[in-house]
């Protein structure tokens, strides 16, 4: 909630579905599902080092592992010695996750595994992470921001995200040069690449004309990333669906190289930020831009090209409710942003943002069937109402002296890399204690649930703000560890796993993919729209967090701002549980709507069921 706040916020508290669209998508704990094993190498073959065959490796057989394990033990080994054996069981794990990865490309293409690298690698872990961890340090003391004006280029920055279903429904529909995805993603690297590289070579000070180069550069690396995050995914999802045993494969690569990618922006940056040379940040992310440019448009990704070089008009017409919703949805997005920049009203950005959410509250029930309009209804309105001031918060906690006395004076290198590592161990925790505990609850249980943890949680950044922790005799970090590092990724999860299982039991049928990227989408915007009224509520709290020479700052009503904001607006989420979400346990699978009459029929109960709940609101 508090690192990073240019890129996509982090699910605690904000609804549950998360930014980026692939991990937003699937299951995070799947368990993989073994791919199609050749015939295991014979028991009395002897392991040499990391060369021989593997052991406990995908693909190998137990039965031949375990009379080779009997073998070794007696003494009866042959040529085998202990340090082979000793040495090959150091390399097993090496040795399984080759053949492991060797069986997923024999079954999907080399050139999918590749181009999943390019992209979770490259892209969204590496180049987004260090893009991340410099936002916060070049926002203070470079463009020397606000925390108001941080948080209002955040959410311009973050616009390309929401306008992904517009983007990815021009690319099916529209193919340039033949082809529906590759000249996207290579146009839109080329913008991305450009703009990191500049970013890397510029010097900007603290001018409103900086920061509008600044958020522009910004837009185009999301635009980036998005984009060829969304098509990578199209890709991979067809495959998954052509191919379904190994769908629980292909998305632990996903998540895997997404890991390695963060780990590796988390590592450079540890090294990085002591310098204060943030701009070194961009120099070492512009090498995973310009790779993007160069896999798309050698045409890494495998695509066929398209019979026709036209626009496919008779697509267009047979999914135009889609289009509709997608194009207003990205006209809404597009407003927003421009609001952020071109006024600074709180009275009228405040309805703005109000009438902005209700205009999206009313068309998703144009788009969707009742039932999963409602669940759509609520993660939106508790994504929304659950207002974002993590600007003021960061600032709080990063400040000097002169800005927030007595405060805590986290370093960027605590307060960006070290949490963060900390943050990821403990997230998969939240995993665990959900399904340990929470998968046996009731869907309306586990929400309201996660609702009353999420505003518990904030406890801790009020005790921080109110230095309650100094009395208790315990420090800023050890505190911030123990409540935001640890807890809240938890918290987090717990809050999130919810509303991903309603939201996969809501599905209609055959339509999962393009369900989850309009609520994806959904999401995004009910970020950006927590983020405008918090913009408003910091204005009218009176936070000023003017880090400029001889700028004033004033955190006074920070605390009232973490009661109403933190602790008492989540709790919206307990009585829309008991209008929106159906009373029905977390196994239960979800019974069809299904009237005698048949398809018109149901067709005119959901129309029924639609404009009730219009009329009623």
């Amino acid at each position: 909630r508090h690192r990073g706040s240019l890129q996509p916020r982090s699910p605690r508290g904000r609804g549950v579905l998360p930014r980026t669209r692939a991990e937003a998508r699937r299951p995070l704990a799947t368990r993989p599902t073994p791919l199609a094993r050749p015939p295991a190498a014979p028991a009395s073959a002897p392991s040499e080092g990391c060369s021989g065959p593997s052991r406990r490796g995908i693909g190998f057989s137990p039965a031949a592992d375990a009379m080779d394990d009997e073998r070794l033990k007696s003494g009866d080994a042959g040529e085998t010695s202990a340090a082979t054996y000793v040495a090959s069981a150091a390399c097993a794990p090496f040795r399984g996750a080759h053949r492991w990865i060797h069986n997923l490309a024999d079954a999907v293409g080399w050139q999918l595994i590749a181009f999943i690298g390019s992209c979770h690698f490259g892209l969204k872990g590496a180049l987004m992470g260090l893009v991340g961890h410099a936002s916060l340090p070049y926002a203070q003391r470079v463009l020397k921001l606000s925390a108001e004006q941080s948080q209002r280029y955040g959410i311009v920055a973050m616009f390309p995200w929401s306008i992904k279903p517009v983007v990815g429904m021009i690319s099916d529909v529209l193919p340039i040069g033949g082809y529906n995805k590759r000249y996207y993603m290579f146009g839109a690297s080329l913008l991305g690449a450009g703009a990191v590289t500049y970013m890397a070579t510029a010097t900007l000070g603290d001018d409103h004309a900086s920061a509008m180069t600044y958020v522009s550069a910004l837009v185009l690396i999301n635009l980036q990333v998005s984009v060829v995050d969304l098509l990578t995914e199209g890709k991979y999802t067809e495959k998954m669906s052509d191919m379904p045993e190994v769908s629980s494969d292909v998305v632990s690569l996903v998540w895997l190289v997404l890991g390695f990618g963060g780990i590796f922006a988390t590592v450079v940056s540890f090294f990085v930020l002591p310098t204060k040379n943030y701009r070194l940040l961009y120099w070492c992310a512009a090498p995973f831009a310009l790779q993007a440019v160069f896999t798309s448009a050698l045409g890494v990704l495998p695509e066929t090209k398209a019979k026709s070089q036209s626009m496919n008009h008779e697509l267009l017409a047979k999914h135009a409710p889609l289009f509709v919703i997608g194009t207003f949805m990205a006209f809404v997005c597009a407003a927003l942003a421009a609001a952020q920049l071109l006024t600074t009203d709180m009275f009228f950005e405040l309805w703005f943002t109000a009438g902005c959410a209700l205009a999206l509250s009313v068309a998703m029930f144009f788009c969707m069937p009742a039932r999963l309009a409602k669940a759509t209804l609520f993660l939106f309105l508790t994504n929304t109402t659950s207002v974002s001031f993590g600007s003021a918060m960061q600032y709080w906690f990063t400040v000097d002296e002169t800005c927030n006395p007595g405060g805590p004076h986290f370093d960027y290198l605590f307060f960006t890399v070290y949490t963060a590592v900390i943050a990821q161990l403990f997230g998969a925790l939240g995993i665990y204690l959900f399904n340990a505990y929470f998968s046996r609850f009731r869907m309306r249980q586990a929400l309201m649930i996660s609702a009353l943890i999420s505003s518990v949680a904030s406890i801790g950044d009020l005790a921080m703000v109110m230095r309650w922790n100094l009395r208790w005799g315990i420090p800023d970090k050890w505190f911030y560890l123990v409540g935001d590092t640890i807890l809240e990724p938890i918290v987090g999860m717990m809050a999130f796993m919810p509303g991903t299982v309603l939201i996969s039991k809501m599905c209609p049928k055959n339509m999962e993919a393009t369900t989850f990227a309009i609520l994806a989408s959904f999401s995004n915007l009910g970020n950006a729209l927590s983020g405008s009224f918090g913009v408003f509520a910091m204005q009218y709290a009176g936070i000023k967090t003017d880090v400029a020479e001889d700028g004033e700052c004033d955190f006074t009503n920070l605390p009232t701002l973490i009661v109403v904001c933190g602790m008492l607006l989540p709790l919206l989420a307990v009585p829309l549980t008991f209008v929106l979400i159906p009373d029905m346990a977390m196994t239960d699978p979800v019974k069809e709507d299904r009237v005698g009459g048949g398809e018109e029929e149901n067709a005119a109960q959901e129309e029924g069921e639609r404009m009730g709940l219009l009329g009623g609101a």
